[in-house]
């Protein structure tokens, strides 16, 4: 009898697969793993740029220009009072002048604290002491005439030497503010002279008129001509 032949559409028998071809496959995955391990190994860390902490010397500068800057501050700020304005510029009255009461520590605090401090006492090199001083205490025109007008060059009190500036205040205070502040360093600090008055200082302003700062053989000059 003969065979029929095969039409080439007919399907053909399967056949196993391999016995070794599930076990092909598990090698093939854990080596692909093993790749993915090693790569992921070798990747950097996340950066910490930016993170990390400030040297020692930025600590320490911090500090210092902190206490620099507390110190200015504490020296220069005239105890942060107003008083640098007020006497600029006086209170305007609603309706006429009115006599206003000048307290001479006020004064000082806001114009003259800062140079010859809260003690009277300077500063050693720079600022002279005004508490025992004999320039304050020993006559009243001497310390007014400082005041209106300044003082510049070499100076002795205390038997200690000084050569600085001190800034005029003829066109800032007023005749009763200065009086106030020369009452007030002529009798603190255990200094024991008599009070001024405003029309003394009137006097001497009207007397001078407009001039440059003193030296100290000029109001030695004046002192000896009363």
């Amino acid at each position: 009898m003969a065979t029929k032949p095969k039409s080439p559409h007919q399907e053909q028998p399967k056949t196993a697969p391999p016995a070794d071809e599930g076990r092909f496959r598990d090698d093939t995955d854990v080596a692909v793993d093993a790749i993915h391990q090693r790569i992921v190994g070798r990747e950097q860390t996340e950066p910490e740029e930016g993170f990390e902490p400030p040297p020692v010397w930025v600590w320490a500068a911090s500090v210092v220009l902190l206490f620099v800057m507390g110190f200015y501050l504490g020296r220069y700020s005239g105890s942060w009072s107003t008083v640098a304005h007020e006497v600029e510029s006086p209170a305007a009255a609603a309706a006429g002048p009115v006599k206003r009461t000048v307290n001479g520590t006020v004064v000082f605090t806001g114009v003259c604290q800062t140079c010859h401090q809260a003690d009277g006492n300077g500063v050693a090199g720079q600022y002279p002491p005004l508490a025992g001083s004999e320039w304050v205490t020993r006559d009243a025109a001497t310390p007014i005439r400082i005041v209106l007008y300044g003082l510049e060059g070499p100076i002795t009190v205390k038997q200690t030497a000084f050569n600085n500036k001190m800034t005029p205040f003829h066109d800032k205070l007023t005749d009763d503010e200065i009086a106030a502040v020369v009452t007030h360093i002529r009798s603190s600090w255990r200094n024991s002279a008599s009070a001024v008055t405003a029309e003394e200082v009137a006097d001497l302003r009207a007397k001078y008129g407009v001039r440059g700062s003193w030296s100290a053989a000029e109001l030695s000059a004046e002192r000896s001509a009363r």
